[in-house]
């Protein structure tokens, strides 16, 4: 790797896109532990909606 191109990346504001992950990701455990535990699906099709809302943010898609 060239050293401009990773100075570069390090310029790169990914902070936006990390918390989606993370929202995501959180979302996607707790609907797995909704199911788990046996609750009624539309309670874990709740967290189903949340991830696939959450998806349609718009994002950079060079992060």
């Amino acid at each position: 790797m060239l050293p401009g191109n990773l100075e570069r990346l390090r310029q790169r504001n990914v902070k936006a896109k990390r918390n989606l992950a993370l929202r995501e990701f959180s979302l996607g455990v707790e609907g797995l532990e909704r199911f788990v535990a046996g609750q009624p699906l539309r309670r874990v099709h709740q967290c189903v909606f949340g991830v696939l809302a959450l998806e349609s943010e718009a994002v950079d898609p060079r992060l």
